[in-house]
């Protein structure tokens, strides 16, 4: 059995000695226990615990999902939500967070380890895969640019650019276009939807959670009309500070993949690593 650290986010005192007591005994180690939402993100930057155990229904301006969310923005934790309410809307919120489990109160602590060693065993595997496809993204990157790059010496930076972006646009038509309506499908969006807001959020669900594969924390500021994404800890960044062919791969992944939500609005670039910037910066305006 492994014993993790775990962070308990339960703003019932009673509940959350109780769950503490059974982790305890289990052989597992209590980080800290808050009991809301602001504090949650807190603790789980301060002590990066091995996994969350999320009540839902706390107290404070944000529930335990959007803390969870907050939380995966930053850092890549296993979380287990649990609550005393499992309504159709509230598991809609919940899985598009990508849970590790989702437990119903009241529960014995042969079924909370069950969930611990299941959710920390799959977030083991799931990283391990995650590191192997980064690796296989960077060298079939590698591999891409060396065959796409011209032998002609005469052609501009700008035509470059231009050539590379096109045919790593046609290349995504192929790669990623089959996954971004996957995930239009699994969030209830289909042609006849009308709600350009709400495609919009599943959109940018789906970038988010391809730039994390990829190993990049990604963080999305909302200032209505225009929306903030950025791309930190690039995993080619020595590269693209060398070679600002490095930053067209993000940027055509962007602006093609915006193309598919056929909504109205463009998207510009405001700053990349390879123009000098710690981040990519990318701004949509709806």
């Amino acid at each position: 059995m492994v014993n993790a650290r775990v962070l308990v986010v339960e703003d019932e005192s009673i509940v959350a000695m109780g769950i503490k007591h059974k982790l305890e005994n289990m052989g597992h180690t209590v980080v800290e226990m808050v009991s809301s939402g602001e504090n949650a993100i807190n603790a789980a930057l301060e002590h990066s615990p091995d996994i969350i155990l999320m009540d839902i229904v706390i107290k404070g301006d944000i529930d335990g999902i959007e803390a969870a969310q907050a939380i995966h923005d930053h850092r890549d934790i296993p979380i287990i939500y649990l609550t005393a309410y499992a309504d159709d809307e509230m598991l809609r919120r919940a899985k598009v967070t990508q849970p590790y489990g989702y437990i119903i109160k009241p529960f014995k602590s042969t079924e909370l380890n069950a969930n611990i060693q299941m959710a920390l065993y799959k977030h083991k595997s799931a990283r391990k895969e995650k590191e192997l496809i980064k690796k296989q993204i960077l060298a079939n990157f590698h591999e891409f640019i060396a065959q796409s790059m011209p032998t002609c010496s005469s052609q501009s930076e700008v035509e470059i650019r231009n050539m590379l972006s096109n045919a790593f646009g046609e290349r995504l038509e192929e790669d990623m276009k089959p996954s971004f309506a996957c995930k239009m499908e699994e969030m209830g969006i289909d042609e006849d939807t009308d709600d350009g807001l709400e495609i919009f959020d599943s959109y940018l669900d789906w970038l988010s959670q391809v730039f994390t594969d990829f190993g990049i924390r990604v963080a999305i500021v909302e200032k209505s009309p225009r929306w903030y994404i950025e791309f930190d800890n690039c995993p080619w960044k020595e590269e693209a500070k060398k070679n600002p062919i490095f930053c067209i791969n993000c940027q055509a992944i962007i602006n093609r993949s915006f193309d598919w939500t056929n909504l109205e609005g463009e998207v510009k670039r405001k700053s990349t690593i390879s123009s000098g910037s710690n981040s990519c910066i990318f701004i949509f305006n709806m």
